[in-house]
């Protein structure tokens, strides 16, 4: 009884440090394939989420983006390739958004990571990432020969 009660009373102290969802979608493409994706933000917090910037990873070739239905994207490229996004989009406590650009996936199979900084309006940058100082983990996509 006492180990349900203390659950119990974590369960909002832990909705309280989970403040949104951000994620890629589909978690699992075929290589070599071109996959439609999508930047999903899901924000559970008490701040609206004001901007993402999101890294294209090194194997992934971006063939085309699709402009917000309310907001901005802009394009980051080194020489002729897209090496990231910056989407400045309005995405308030309890709504959701997604994102939607078209690439061509690595040939080979993979695990693909997103970077993602999420900007919200109280000036604070959440980063999603594996590196060590990241609060939050990094959206990842599988690339395989088959996806089942």
């Amino acid at each position: 009884m006492k180990r349900v009660l203390g659950v119990l009373l974590a369960l909002p102290v832990l909705g309280a440090v989970v403040s949104a969802h951000i994620m890629v979608s589909p978690p699992q493409s075929k290589a070599g394939a071109t996959q439609a994706y999508e930047l999903r933000v899901h924000n559970e917090g008490t701040v609206a989420t004001t901007a993402l910037d999101l890294e294209i990873p090194a194997s992934i070739t971006v063939l085309a983006i699709d402009q917000p239905a309310v907001g901005t994207v802009v394009s980051h490229k080194d020489g002729d390739r897209i090496v990231g996004f910056t989407w400045t989009v309005d995405v308030p406590p309890s709504k959701y958004q997604a994102l939607k650009f078209s690439a061509k996936n690595p040939g080979s199979e993979q695990s693909v990571a997103w970077i993602v900084h999420q900007h919200l309006a109280d000036g604070t940058i959440v980063e999603w990432s594996d590196k060590p100082d990241a609060k939050e983990h990094a959206a990842v996509t599988t690339i395989s020969a088959s996806t089942n």
